[in-house]
């Protein structure tokens, strides 16, 4: 219901994040630049099971009772059990980008996030979804002037003229 509520919507959106992951990564120094993509790519993978796209996307029993963080955390720590060795401060850097990325407990995080990836993470998240999200409800306008109707997730009106 948020952002990129469609079929193919999960993919396009972890493909634009690591888009955006890739052009910022070097803009900042001190960033693991691997880190942070891997968190970008996996930030999501809850979502696999948190939804159901049988006949239409709905929340899973699953989704409903523990979200796709904590699904997420759950595939991962399986994946990284599997692998010998694995850097277990890897894995706990890995795992603090799943359970920060939505920025704050008030918006589902079980943490804030506390790394600088952590923060470029749920910055450029935010950014993808509320771009796609605006856009679909401009789109989904047809007043047929220059301004959308109002939008009470964000509470204002969106200008969709253009330069002249």
């Amino acid at each position: 219901m948020m952002h990129h509520a469609y079929i193919g919507g999960l993919l396009e959106h972890t493909l634009s994040l690591a888009v955006l992951v890739n052009r910022v990564a070097d803009h900042y120094s001190g960033i693991d630049r691997d880190l942070l993509m891997t968190g970008a790519i996996l930030h999501d993978i809850g979502k696999i099971e948190e939804f159901e796209y049988k006949c239409r996307i709905d929340y899973s029993d699953a989704g409903r009772l523990i979200n796709h963080i904590v699904i997420g955390i759950e595939m991962i720590g399986q994946k990284i059990s599997e692998v010998e060795n694995f850097p277990e401060n890897a894995a706990l850097l890995l795992k603090h980008l799943i359970v920060s990325h939505h920025g704050a407990r008030e918006f589902g995080s079980p943490e804030p996030p506390k790394t600088l990836e952590g923060l470029l993470l749920n910055y450029l998240d935010e950014i993808d979804s509320k771009i796609n999200g605006i856009r679909e409800f401009m789109d989904s306008q047809e007043t047929g002037d220059n301004w959308t109707a109002y939008h009470k997730p964000m509470e204002r009106y969106f200008y969709k003229g253009h330069l002249k």
